[in-house]
């Protein structure tokens, strides 16, 4: 989701960064693109460099034609992101670099804390069923390939093996860089820092189980967390991702219900997709010809020498919940 923020530097290279949380708009003039940008975390805590380091979890600083967005991520191996796709899409304004931070606080960011995404691959039917006008699941998933690998402290977060961690009423803990304000449309914004949240409830899945609907009645996701994690707890007590941040159901508040990937259902195009990026060949070709393919990032310029910096804000291309 589109979310402003305070204009911030982040690394000379990146000083034209923002992030990609939803700015909803009013419901008359609203797309399925639109919608899905829309949804940080609202009645979390600031979480610790351990955890983020446990789990992989990332800032993605996206500087486009329209502006500058923020998303969050997860490491899923060295040089792979697990995302949205509507954070990746270049169809409605071009991408110009993604920088991939792995920092808690986007304002106290150093040069050794930042990569930069090479490569994308956005699954070939994202937003197909809701352009078609049917009401079927968005596919909201994309991979990021990095520059390099990521900090050698950094562990990759756990993918599930089967969909049997999101029964309904399984609580879940999200994870993201959004606002912690519930009001999408507020001018004050609180994105930019690492927040998690524990206690959220599946309602259930999709028809199709390629989405999981979750209970956000008092806190979850917001605008910023576009892209951002969702883990379920294993039997041996450790943290699985089961759902990417998708988007809301609501254009005013991200209080609701949110709306997130299933990642056990697309489990296949993970693989298929992981091994194209990493092998440098074709992403793994659309099951409908109308889909939209997969887009190549710019390499960007070497960051320079000098110190901190942060995103900057804006309005930029669509986001999630």
């Amino acid at each position: 989701m589109k979310t402003n923020l305070k204009t911030v530097t982040l690394i000379a290279a990146v000083a034209s960064v923002a992030l990609l949380t939803a700015c909803t708009e009013s419901s008359s003039s609203r797309t399925p693109e639109a919608d899905a940008l829309a949804g940080n975390i609202v009645g979390g805590s600031v979480s610790s460099a351990a955890f983020q380091k446990q789990n992989g979890v990332v800032a993605l600083v996206i500087n486009s034609d329209d502006g500058q967005g923020i998303c969050t991520g997860t490491l899923i191996s060295r040089q792979l992101v697990l995302t949205a796709a509507h954070c990746l899409d270049s169809s409605r304004s071009n991408i110009k670099s993604i920088a991939v931070v792995f920092a808690t606080d986007l304002q106290k960011t150093t040069q050794e804390q930042v990569r930069f995404g090479v490569r994308g691959a956005v699954h070939p039917l994202f937003l197909q069923s809701a352009m078609a006008g049917g009401d079927g699941a968005w596919n909201d998933l994309a991979l990021l390939k990095l520059d390099s690998d990521a900090p050698a402290d950094f562990k990759t977060a756990r993918l599930p093996t089967a969909d049997n961690l999101t029964a309904p009423k399984t609580m879940l803990i999200q994870a993201g860089y959004g606002r912690a304000e519930a009001d999408r449309n507020a001018t004050a914004d609180t994105s930019g820092v690492l927040r998690q949240v524990s206690g959220i409830a599946v309602i259930k899945k999709s028809t199709d189980g390629k989405e999981l609907l979750l209970n956000e009645a008092k806190k979850g996701s917001c605008n910023g967390d576009s892209g951002g994690p969702a883990f379920a707890k294993d039997r041996d007590g450790k943290l699985t991702i089961v759902g990417t941040d998708s988007r809301g159901t609501d254009s005013n508040s991200c209080i609701g219900v949110g709306i997130y990937t299933n990642v056990a259902s697309h489990l296949d195009w993970i693989k298929k997709a992981s091994d194209a990026l990493m092998s440098n060949a074709a992403v793994p070709a659309p099951e409908n010809p109308a889909s939209v393919s997969a887009p190549a990032l710019p390499a960007p310029s070497a960051p320079a020498p000098s110190a901190p910096a942060v995103p900057a804000p804006s309005t930029p291309d669509p986001s999630s919940i």
